[in-house]
């Protein structure tokens, strides 16, 4: 069975480079929701504008499909500006 702390295990191999942290210590992954064999959870960046968007959706998508179990994994990107505000 997938576990939310499973997903956000292997979320923390993923590294955000300029501040030399992971991606779930710097809070950037939240919502993160399993329905069977599915994952889905948001990606939120700093900016709307930020250069490495597209390689953190790849590398979350490669983290959590290592997960012995999760056959499909929707990524939801926000930015830090659009999340404030909810």
């Amino acid at each position: 069975m997938i576990t939310k702390e499973a997903v956000l295990d292997a979320l923390r191999t993923v590294q955000e480079p300029e501040l030399g942290d992971d991606l779930v210590s710097l809070d950037m992954i939240r919502d993160v929701e399993i329905d069977g064999d599915k994952v889905r959870f948001t990606l939120v960046l700093t900016t709307s504008f930020c250069p490495l968007g597209m390689e953190f959706q790849e590398r979350c998508q490669e983290a959590v499909r290592r997960l012995p179990e999760v056959r499909n994994v929707t990524i939801t990107v926000s930015d830090s500006e659009t999340m404030d505000e909810t």
